[in-house]
């Protein structure tokens, strides 16, 4: 149980660390703890699928922003019609959240919350946003409270790294500044995406960036878009059609059809 503690202690400071706005008054810093933002460059397929899925399903919906970090899928579902509740470790997180909703006059709520112990009443929600955050946690704790809060009609749309490219995961080693070390070694395995089918009836995948990713050094060049276009195009193919998506960059899956065995037993 310590062990459990300290984890999210560590998991805590590093985010309030990262979205502390002071950051930006120390260049040096800002720059080390930011340096993997340049591959984000890249992430125009996979955030029009993620978004798209958000808008698409969001009006009328009680939502939840699982793991909120600086709200922007939160505002995605309540600019799109849900009623949205954003949940962090991180105070800072969801004080930055609070602060953006604000400023953009929109009806997102956000609480300091334990992601793998939630609060919230079973069946809860009709849609969740999970982007980015389940390396950061023990997934025997977050699948089944997951699937727990979820209504048995609702949906969980997931975006996550994937660990299997030896060269993506070479750069990981090579710059252990910008993560936790529980974060490094937790990247997700094909077994950890599938484990999913533990608590849900339905795990559908799909699979994004690893051509793209060569477009990372021009991306200040006017052949950015034409080329990132075009690799774009190679991945949708090969990516959801040949066993190399498991080395893809990452990998976007849905969650439907929480088992009636892992809810009831996630709080027991």
């Amino acid at each position: 149980m310590e062990a459990i503690e300290e984890r999210k202690v560590l998991e805590a400071e590093f985010h309030d660390k990262l979205r502390d706005p002071s950051l930006a008054e120390n260049p040096e810093l800002f720059a080390k703890l930011t340096a993997n933002r340049k591959w984000y460059s890249v992430v125009r397929s996979s955030w029009e699928f993620f978004r798209g899925y958000l808008q698409k399903h969001s009006k009328g919906a009680v939502a939840l922003d699982f793991a909120s970090g600086d709200g922007i899928c939160s505002f995605v579902m309540a600019e799109s019609g849900a009623n949205v509740i954003g949940i962090d470790i991180s105070p800072t997180s969801v004080r930055v959240a609070e602060n953006e909703a604000e400023r953009r006059g929109l009806k997102a709520r956000f609480e300091v919350m334990d992601c793998e112990n939630m609060t919230f009443p079973a069946s809860s929600f009709d849609l969740i946003s999970v982007s980015g955050v389940l390396h950061h946690m023990d997934l025997s704790r977050a699948y089944p409270e997951l699937a727990r809060v979820l209504k048995p009609e609702g949906s969980i749309v997931c975006a996550e790294a994937l660990a299997h490219n030896p060269v993506f995961h070479a750069y990981r080693k090579l710059t252990p500044n910008l993560r936790t070390e529980f974060e490094a070694e937790h990247i997700l395995r094909r077994c950890d995406v599938l484990k999913a089918k533990d608590y849900f009836n339905h795990v559908e995948m799909r699979f994004f960036h690893f051509f793209t990713l060569m477009a990372v050094p021009f991306r200040n060049t006017k052949l950015f878009n034409p080329l990132l276009s075009v690799l774009e195009r190679v991945d949708a193919f090969l990516l959801n059609k040949t066993p190399l998506r498991w080395w893809a960059w990452q990998v976007l899956f849905v969650l439907s059809g929480p088992k009636a065995d892992s809810v009831a037993g996630a709080k027991g």
